[in-house]
């Protein structure tokens, strides 16, 4: 029916469904005089109910239609209850494959307004269906909707490649489509959690940001503080960032800088409207650019760190955990900021405080800044002791891995923890690691002398047949110097570790490397059977070449003599070397300076396997075991056979000692890359060809497996041989009491092993320990108060 009212008031009734075209047009024709103007102009529309029938010309809503999406977006958003919720997303995400098949132009304002719900309510699966139906049609939105789309995914834990690399895109090529700094903080918040993402271009994303954000940020407006501290954070956390294109990071360019700058200005008018948040957040960022961008330290970061400091320690009483936690990260990175000290002692009180209120990652955070100092401090033993509290299975794999390395920083005190941390790993088979944690933590395990075989075992097999080459070149060391720690403990009749060992071998860490990285890989080749090693030394050699032994400390030039006293291979220079090396030692030692006890028992043992007069003589280490004197006496008979055993099991508790025992020494995970790995070929070797190699015994064999300590001290310690568990006399096997982790603990007293045996479940741990005196930093001796170490070999 259609209804038409003529002017004289009256009311016309047209039958037009079963009329005839010339029908209607007679009535029409009659009727038209009658009609105004404008009212004939909208009779000659056609009507609602041939729209169908119509061609339509292109793809997509035309000109005065309405999306498809309307009515399911509005009725999303309107939603009152999760049912409702639930019933209108399913019918939104069948009129968005519906509008898919008809290729159907996106309206931003629709699905920004669907994405902010969605992302409210949690409702993941409709996130996904509009970033689907949306990252190939960002271009016909506007900045405001990009920003609720990516915000919606982040919440929702997305990682569509597609979507986060299509916002990025359009984050570089429409930068004037943001038009506040509201949208580009909820941006650049959302594409920060892509930094492992390699289909998101971060430092082409970012440059856009910047360009659209520094007009924001320069004028004079008043800014909220909330925005210009999530994009502080942000940016900052992805400086170092290369664009896929080429060319330098984006720290490094002049954008970045101003952009720095302009949020460094901008912040100190706005502090007293910040948040402990927000506090944190500035803090967070400026803490990261000083170590990124060393030029602006003195004049732009400097004073708005004190700035902060002083914020922070006058409102100290409004930080939540989590705050407290970022700004302590943040005060670790900058150590060199005396005028901060009032602010760190106040941080000391909170962080104590605060303690048993700490999430697991808040945990990890704080254990990893108050470890950085080098030394033990309550905030640190307090925060490991609360390790050892916590249910562990709530603790994600990257917080364990993080836990990990703070305890062995920590020492010998934290073993226990450590050891129930390993635990933990083991139980969920490393699932989650990443290559980088599965070397860290592996070195976690060297550091701290905890031999839970096990996981090292399952730690050196994953590592063999991934794919290392990804790895840092200072990772490929660390996982070098870590194999080469454990590798006494590891079943010889397993490839795994020489597969593992060829690998890292063949990428050559030493090529670009300090000092100490050299010196410490030269001792762990003199750890590994020579003919793994025999390709690797003349690299080696011409990288000790080049270096300056009066610069290294005296444990890395131990390490160093050591490792280049097992070389075996005959190359000219090798006299030259050892020589060189020798005579700054000897120097040292005619100046009065004294080695540890470690350094002077791994360099005797050294030297005492020198049988050869002459080849002391040669290589000018006859002075060198003068000064050591009754060191090398002692070791002088390990190379008869009736005490090589012993001497084996001597270095290898000695090898467990780390860079940090004399106290001059650096951290080895913490030493930033300077320069790229060298790009000189090596001669790999494939799984096939090792396999067949290590089937064909030969006389670098026979030598290297005479020098390997006996079955019983590598692997059994007794456990099959004697018990095969603990017994349950408290008397004899020490149940750890408490109602905490510890509790699982039972320290086994019928192993073999110089130390202590600990019993986690089914699985022993063996844990080294030097203190035969004192009681006071070994945390298993002070558990029970008592000493019950398992019986030493030599007592047998």
């Amino acid at each position: 029916l259609k209804f038409q009212f003529a002017q004289r008031g009256g009311l016309i009734v047209q039958f037009s469904m079963f009329q005839m075209p010339e029908a209607m047009a007679q009535k029409d024709a009659a009727v038209a005089p009658t009609q105004p103007r404008q009212k004939t102009r909208n009779r000659n529309k056609q009507p609602k109910q041939q729209w169908p029938e119509r061609q339509r010309q292109g793809n997509g809503c035309q000109r005065g239609e309405r999306s498809c999406l309307r009515k399911p977006v509005l009725a999303f958003c309107k939603a009152a209850d999760a049912a409702a919720a639930d019933q209108a997303a399913q019918s939104l995400k069948a009129a968005l494959l519906l509008a898919e098949m008809a290729d159907e132009a996106v309206d931003g304002g629709l699905i920004g307004m669907a994405a902010a719900q969605a992302g409210r309510l949690g409702q993941k699966e409709l996130v996904e269906a509009l970033c689907a139906y949306s990252w190939s049609r960002l271009s016909s939105c506007r900045g405001r909707e990009v920003a609720e789309l990516a915000t919606a995914a982040c919440k929702c834990g997305l990682t569509d490649g597609r979507f986060f690399g299509s916002v990025g895109l359009f984050c570089f090529s429409s930068p004037e489509s943001f038009q506040c700094l509201r949208d580009i903080s909820q941006v650049s918040s959302a594409l920060a959690t892509q930094q492992d993402n390699d289909q998101v271009d971060l430092a082409a994303a970012y440059h856009g940001l910047s360009r659209s954000a520094l007009p924001h940020i320069q004028s004079c407006v008043d800014h909220n503080i909330r925005d210009i501290a999530e994009f502080f954070y942000s940016f900052a956390n992805v400086l170092g960032c290369q664009p896929f294109s080429g060319g330098p990071p984006l720290g490094d360019t002049v954008l970045a800088h101003e952009t720095i700058v302009a949020l460094a200005r901008a912040v100190s008018p706005c502090l007293h409207k910040a948040s402990g948040q927000d506090i944190a957040k500035v803090t967070g960022a400026a803490a990261t650019c000083w170590s990124i961008l060393p030029h602006m330290q003195a004049h732009v970061l400097r004073p708005l760190i004190l700035e902060l400091a002083q914020g922070f320690r006058f409102r100290h009483d409004q930080f939540n955990p989590q705050d407290l936690a970022q700004i302590a990260v943040a005060f670790a990175k900058v150590e060199d900021l005396e005028d901060c000290s009032p602010a760190v002692a106040v941080l000391r009180k909170q962080v104590l405080a605060h303690i048993p209120r700490y999430s697991p990652k808040d945990l990890s955070l704080v254990l990893w800044a108050f470890s950085r100092t080098g030394g033990l401090n309550e905030p640190s033993k307090v925060a490991a002791e609360e390790v050892a509290k916590r249910d562990l299975s709530k603790f994600s794999v990257q917080d364990l891995c993080m836990t990990a390395q703070c305890l062995a920083k920590l020492g010998e005190q934290f073993q226990a923890a450590l050891c129930l941390v390993a635990g933990e790993v083991f139980v969920r088979q490393a699932r989650g690691l990443t290559t980088t944690d599965k070397v860290l933590f592996l070195w976690a395990l060297a550091k701290s002398k905890v031999v839970h075989l096990a996981l090292c075992r399952l730690l050196v097999r994953d590592l063999s047949v991934e794919k290392c080459a990804s790895l840092a070149r200072d990772k490929v060391g660390i996982a070098l110097w870590s194999l080469a720690v454990v590798w006494s403990s590891l079943p010889t009749h397993e490839a795994w570790p020489g597969l593992l060992a060829m690998k890292l071998l063949n990428l050559r860490p030493w090529l670009w490397a300090s000092g100490y990285e050299v010196a410490n890989t030269a001792w762990a080749l003199g750890q590994f059977p020579q003919h793994l090693v025999c390709g690797s030394w003349s690299s080696l050699l011409q990288t000790v070449g080049n270096l300056e032994p009066s610069q290294l400390s005296g444990h890395e030039i131990c390490n160093l003599l050591v490792g280049l006293l097992t070389c075996t291979v005959e190359e000219h220079f090798l006299e030259v070397l050892v020589s060189r090396v020798a005579a700054e030692l000897e120097a040292r030692f005619d100046c009065g300076t004294s080695l540890s006890n470690h350094d002077r028992r791994s360099l005797a043992s050294a030297l005492a396997e020198e049988v050869s007069h002459d080849r002391l003589e040669a290589f000018g280490l006859c002075g060198l075991k003068a000064h050591l004197g009754g060191h090398v006496a002692s070791h002088s008979g390990s190379h008869c056979p009736g005490r090589r055993a012993e001497a084996k099991q001597q270095q290898k508790q000695d090898s467990w000692q780390d860079y940090d025992d004399d106290g001059d020494c650096k951290d080895y995970a913490e030493e930033p890359v300077t320069k790229e790995q060298g790009q000189e070929k090596t001669e790999i070797l494939s799984e096939a060809e090792y396999c067949e190699y290590e089937e064909v015994p030969t006389a670098q064999d026979s030598e290297a497996e005479e020098h390997q300590p006996p079955p019983e001290s590598s692997s059994v310690w007794g456990h099959q041989r004697t018990h095969g568990r603990c017994c349950t006399q408290p008397a004899c096997c020490t149940e750890v009491p408490g109602p905490s982790e510890l509790s699982r603990l039972r320290l086994n007293s019928h192993c073999d092993f110089k130390g202590h045996c600990v019993q986690l479940k089914h699985t022993f741990i063996h844990v080294e320990c030097s203190n035969s005196d004192s009681e006071e930093d070994c945390m298993l001796c002070n558990i029970t108060r008592r000493r019950p170490r398992a019986r030493s070999m030599d007592i047998k």
